[in-house]
């Protein structure tokens, strides 16, 4: 008999029946109403362990839990911890030796019980004690086992409680004592208590009709009791059952004991052990000569750090209890993504529904091979009792046993690791009431009731999981180093669990330690290691089964730093076709080394591309790093054309001398998809041009060049900034690399960019090198002396201009301008010259000593909106209407100005001139202002403020700061004006100026 008595003074509950409450006392107590009790269930049924808040909400609530849910729980625990502290006769929790306690731990609670004072666990811990005695040859002790823990059952398990939880565990502890109740009958059958055991199966066929376990040990007892004829009855009334509720026909298990009744078999008139081994005797639980039935219970323990992947684990869950014929769930994700840890957190979820016990492999090795499924099935075989002298030795022969052993049994089977859907055949159960849960990095050829594809985890899990491993206080003592450490794990679960086990075996270690560290990308993946395994390892595996062409290609794309690239991006890095492109990207995405978002998109998860960056500086040769590089930068040049093409008015002559050397052309439709392409790839863009910059390829060097020459047309619509460190860089090797044109040209491409970039100094820089190229090119040379130069120093004059405006020198600005004017004249190009004039009115109206009549500039700007509408110019169109609602604004009619503003705002926003939008916006607060309107101008100069920012120019973001400070004072929130105040002065100081040119407030 089993030692399962609980000691005088021990806590006890029930969960067989309604739900109560069993003091030291003896007091038999409900604790609480349904809510209450379904919490205390929870928790009693995993004791010592966590179970978290959002798991309690869970198990609660079907639908969207309320937003109360969290104070219901914590609620529900106080009323419980108030329970347990009454019938502990007022001492403090814990103080009493058995006493049941619940504590706070991390997001969760912990019921600190023994799992033998819970009946429903208790109960499992008697049949499995049975087996025990069964298995010993003593299958009277096991039955009394089964009798004991049948007798805990009060009616059914968890009655009357609410929520998912609640009748999850009544499935699955009914499917329990269902097989309790068939296991006992059994174990009657073998004791030779054949007569007694008669009226029980009877019984237990009322409320079990379609269990063919029940039927055969009926037919058995019947058999063995002299009265077979009632035997053969109680087989076609099974068949009958089965056919009319269910349209099915009896298993082979039934048919075989019904053809030995049949035929007399005389061996069934003993128990099995007594019975004549060679005589082939038919089993109940596994048929003709096969082993006496064993429960495997093969699962690995699920880690107990595991975290998050609530979804998934609810699809998993979903798919395999809801009593699908031939479930299979798959589980997908590149290495180190926790699909192993998901696939035994789901596992021994679903474990109760499944009685028949449950099988695991790993299908690979050590080394990284694959399994052989013959091997794979040998152990399953062995595990179901086969001896190793019966095991067949093909595999089609091993897998025909282990389907034939399964045919009668509801048993799940976890194939972790599986390399193809080839491996997992032949390891596949036939019965409909088994199930298999598989993990691998792809198997796209396995038919699965659902597919589980893994990523990182979510932010707010990665953290709490660095929590689980390192230790809570880490979180709470660093939590932007926690956070900066998680973004360089990529929310990789194995690098995850490798830096926090790193912290907690370094406690003098600080977090942010740990992020210098791994923020080294030479020193990155060594860092990240659990014991002997490492994430490098893990990637080494899926590596390990490319081809070599594929090897070759995984290595060549990452050497362009880029986020994200299409098929033809990377068929220009690999020099090859795109379909032959796309069918090696294709493969890498199914050996979980590439990952793709929307289709043709792909991007390296940020530690996979650490790794493949590593190898391909020791794998690859210096030529190859150059090939893919120039094919890449070539790319980039073929689409930055291509979008000028699609938007610029002056496409022809700016890229008449930028011709990409490899790439075929590239056609965009229009503005709005040339735009986003440009957007899209501008820091990929940026990467590349710095690693080109540190390179010594000289036709690289210039077509970068090329590239940052084009980029500028954009500045209205993209935040040019962002390439100011790659055009600084740039520079130099167009110096040591190419010629004097070229030399010339990256000169301007470097001072258009860093006039936009938003770091102090920026400007005097880009001042300095737009007049490098003036040095170089002159300051007027002819049109018919090439594009290149022309042009560049067209555009130089302009820009200059620009950046002396922003300095406060009217006087040079109106010169720069006033020549640009001049040099766009020698073309005859009208719409070129109404540009330049542009510029050089916006100069006029916003110099306080302006020459012009500001009447006389408003008629100026109407005329050249004439020519520019006609051209369809609409850049330079937003721009000389904004210089006519300036002249309005500054003689002082501020609703006409207003009115302008707004009609420009408009057409700004509908062609996604970002920068222009800011600038309506400044000009409008300003107006508000000057009219009153004190509200509206803190709303349009918030407006600014956030597109400032996203332009990433400081002088635009200090004139923001500065009109939004005057704002907010004008509302009487002076502090905070004076905050913005305070911002926009340190900017204009690093700007070495002493405010904005030309503001509109008196």
């Amino acid at each position: 008999m089993a030692q399962t008595s609980v000691l005088p003074g021990s806590d006890r509950i029930r969960l067989l029946g309604p739900v109560r409450y069993v003091s030291s006392r003896g007091n038999v107590t409900r604790p609480g109403a349904p809510g209450p009790q379904t919490v205390l269930a929870a928790l009693a049924l995993h004791p010592g362990t966590l179970v978290t808040v959002d798991e309690l909400i869970d198990g609660l609530y079907f639908d969207d839990p309320p937003a109360s849910a969290r104070r219901v729980i914590v609620n529900y625990i106080h009323r419980l911890r108030t329970h347990l502290d009454r019938e502990a006769h007022g001492a403090p929790p814990g103080d009493r030796p058995g006493q049941a306690v619940i504590e706070t731990m991390a997001d969760g609670y912990v019921l600190q019980i023994p799992e033998e004072r819970v009946d429903a666990l208790g109960f499992g811990q008697l049949v499995a004690s049975a087996r025990r005695h069964a298995d010993g040859g003593d299958p009277a002790a096991g039955a009394a086992c089964v009798e004991e823990a049948l007798a805990l059952w009060q009616g059914p398990a968890l009655a009357g409680l609410p929520g998912p939880f609640a009748l999850d565990w009544r499935r699955a502890l009914g499917e329990q004592l269902a097989s309790a109740l068939e296991y006992r009958l059994e174990l009657l059958l073998a004791c030779g208590r054949h007569a007694e055991a008669v009226p029980d199966i009877v019984r237990a066929l009322k409320t079990y009709p379609y269990r063919e376990r029940l039927h055969g040990a009926l037919m058995l007892a019947l058999y063995r009791s002299g009265r077979a004829a009632e035997a053969l009855a109680a087989y076609d009334r099974a068949r009958r059952v089965l056919a009319e509720d269910l349209g099915i026909d009896t298993g082979p298990t039934l048919r075989t004991l019904h053809a030995a009744i049949l035929a007399g078999d005389h061996a069934l008139l003993l128990p099995p052990e007594q019975g004549d081994e060679d005589a082939g005797a038919p089993s109940p639980a596994t048929g003709a000569d096969a082993p006496a039935a064993l429960l495997p219970a093969q699962l690995p323990p699920a880690p107990c750090d595991f975290t998050g992947r609530r979804e998934q684990m609810s699809a998993l869950v979903s798919a395999l209890t809801a009593g699908q014929a031939h479930a299979v769930a798959v589980v997908t994700g590149m290495g180190g993504a926790g699909k192993t840890a998901l696939a035994l957190r789901a596992a021994h979820a679903v474990a109760g529904t499944y009685p028949d016990g449950q099988l695991y492999a790993n299908l690979r090795a050590p080394d990284g091979a694959p399994a052989e499924p013959a091997e794979v099935l040998a152990g399953f075989l062995t595990g179901l009792g086969v001896p190793a002298e019966r095991i067949p030795g093909s595999l089609a022969e091993r897998a025909a046993l282990f389907r034939t052993l399964l045919s009668p049994r509801a048993v799940l089977v976890v194939l972790d690791n599986a390399g193809t859907a080839a491996q997992v055949d032949p390891l596949l159960p036939g019965a409909a009431r088994c199930a298999v849960l598989v993990t691998g990095r792809s198997l796209t050829a396995l038919p699965a009731a659902v597919t589980v594809p893994l990523r990182g985890l979510g932010a707010d899990e990665a953290v709490e999981l660095i929590g689980r491993v390192a230790g809570i206080h880490r979180i709470q003592e660093e939590p932007d180093a926690v956070t900066a450490l998680v973004t360089a794990c990529g929310r990789l679960p194995l690098a995850l669990r490798a830096a926090g086990a790193r912290l907690a075996a370094r406690p003098g270690w600080s977090v942010a330690a740990l992020v210098e560290r791994v923020s080294d990308q030479a020193r990155l993946l060594a860092e990240l290691r659990v014991g002997e395994v490492t994430v490098e390892a893990v990637f080494e595996m899926s590596f390990a089964q490319l081809s070599a062409r594929h090897a070759g290609a995984f290595l060549a794309l990452s050497v362009p730093h880029c986020t994200e690239f299409d098929v033809r991006a990377a068929a220009a890095a690999l020099r090859m076709p795109q379909r032959a492109a796309e069918d090696v990207l294709e493969t890498l995405v199914d050996a979980a080394l590439l990952e793709t978002g929307a289709p043709g998109r792909y991007h390296f998860h940020d530690l996979v591309g650490a790794y493949a960056r590593q190898k391909a500086r020791v794998e690859l040769p210096a030529s190859e790093h150059r090939a893919v590089l120039r094919g890449a930068i070539d790319f980039l040049c073929a689409g930055v054309v291509a979008a000028v093409r699609a938007t610029q008015p002056l496409s022809g002559p700016l890229t008449a001398e930028i011709r990409p050397r490899r790439t075929a052309e590239i056609l965009m439709s229009g503005g709005p998809e040339a735009v986003h392409w440009v957007r899209r790839v501008l820091p990929v863009l940026a990467a590349v041009v710095e690693q080109v910059a540190a390179g010594d390829d000289p036709e690289a060097v210039a077509l970068a060049v090329d590239v940052l020459t084009l980029v500028p047309c954009f500045e209205e619509v993209l935040p040019l900034g962002s390439l100011g460190r790659a055009a600084a860089a740039l520079l130099p090797a167009a110096l040591a690399h190419c010629g004097p044109d070229m030399i010339g040209t990256a000169y301007y491409a470097a001072g258009a960019i860093l006039k936009k970039h938003p770091e102090a100094g920026s400007l005097q820089c880009a001042r300095e090198y737009l007049r490098q190229v003036v040095a170089v090119f002159g300051d007027a040379p002819r049109p018919d002396a090439g594009h290149r130069p022309f042009l560049a120093v067209l555009f130089t004059l302009a820009m200059l201009a620009q950046l002396e405006l922003q300095f406060g020198d009217f006087e040079a600005a109106r010169g720069y301008a006033q020549r640009s004017v001049e040099l766009a004249g020698s073309t005859g190009d009208q719409a070129l010259v109404a540009r330049r004039r542009t510029l050089l009115l916006q100069i006029e109206v916003l110099d306080p000593d302006r020459r012009t009549d500001l009447a006389a500039i408003g008629a100026q700007c109407r005329e050249l909106a004439g020519v520019l509408t006609r051209r369809q110019d609409v850049k330079w169109l937003i721009r000389v209407l904004m210089t006519e609602a300036d002249s309005l604004l500054y003689a002082g009619r501020h609703a006409a100005a207003a009115g302008l503003y707004l009609r420009v705002l408009a057409q700004a926003r509908a062609t996604h001139h970002f920068r222009n939008v800011t600038e309506c916006q400044l000009r409008l607060a300003e107006v508000m202002l000057l009219v009153g309107d004190a509200g509206e101008a803190v709303r349009h100069a918030r407006e600014a403020l956030a597109g400032a920012r996203d332009s990433c120019e400081q002088h635009l973001l200090a004139r923001s700061h500065q009109v939004l400070g005057e704002a907010l004072r004008a509302v009487g929130r002076c502090s905070e004006g004076d905050g913005h105040l305070v911002r926009a002065a340190r900017l204009y100081r690093e700007l070495q100026r002493d405010g904005p040119t030309g503001t509109a407030v008196p």
